[in-house]
């Protein structure tokens, strides 16, 4: 095996393992983020591919209501840019409602 096959390897299974980690601290976690896949970029704590939800709702904590509507779009369009280069991908199969129930538990994780 060739050093660039060893540090794929290597890398894979790091993040296998960081995911795996991961997902069992998500014991508290909206049963709808996980029923529509968020959970595969998204963990309560961890960030993955994505930010974590905690991180989410702490850059977001001073505007919560309005923040509400913006996350409900970038739960259903998608976006990028503001966590780095790994886009927000479109979650098209989300409802609206559903996406306002997913924005709203995220953001009450930020304290008052």
């Amino acid at each position: 095996m060739n050093g660039r096959a060893l540090l794929a390897l290597a890398a894979l299974a790091c993040a296998s393992f960081m995911l795996t980690a991961a997902r069992s601290q998500q014991t508290d976690e909206l049963p709808l983020l996980r029923e529509k896949g968020c959970h595969a970029c998204h963990t309560v704590e961890v960030t993955l591919l994505g930010p974590s939800y905690r991180a989410i709702a702490l850059l977001h904590a001073a505007r919560k209501e309005t923040m509400v509507e913006i996350l409900v779009q970038k739960i259903i369009v998608g976006g990028g840019g503001n966590w780095g280069l790994v886009p927000m991908v479109p979650n098209e199969h989300v409802t609206e409602d559903e996406a306002r129930e997913m924005a709203e538990w995220i953001l009450a994780l930020a304290p008052d």
